[in-house]
């Protein structure tokens, strides 16, 4: 019995520290002036793999970032022992290349009326 409580125990802490980080990124990005929320990520799902030993395990989660204006969603996998830093990597990796949000174009007439000019053609 005290194996299996040790692998209840890490798949509740390595799930709690999953969603902590999940919950700063989503908050990180709420605040931020320039994204105002634009993008969310969740958790869609979590496995966890005990090691054959009972030493511990692995805690693999699936999580899904989504841009809100776009409708684009990414998916990848992250395991207990890169979480931490890779979900920012990633997280910034779909903002800048896979989604290109850098790179778009911005309508003349939308920036006209933002800034209270007249539109540059009808």
């Amino acid at each position: 019995m005290g194996l299996n409580n040790l692998n209840s125990v890490n798949r509740k802490k390595y799930k709690r520290a999953a969603n902590a980080l999940v919950r700063k990124l989503n908050k990180e990005i709420k605040n931020d002036w320039l994204w105002n929320g634009r993008f969310v990520m969740r958790q869609d799902c979590a496995f966890f793999y005990p090691h054959s030993d009972h030493s511990g395990g692995e805690y693999i989660v699936h999580l899904i970032f989504t841009d809100t204006k776009t409708g684009q969603e990414e998916y990848a996998d992250f395991n207990n022992y890169e979480m931490d830093w890779r979900i920012w990597e990633w997280a910034n990796k779909c903002i800048t290349e896979y989604w290109k949000i850098w790179s778009e174009v911005p309508d003349p007439n939308e920036q006209a009326r933002l800034e209270g000019r007249k539109p540059l053609y009808v």
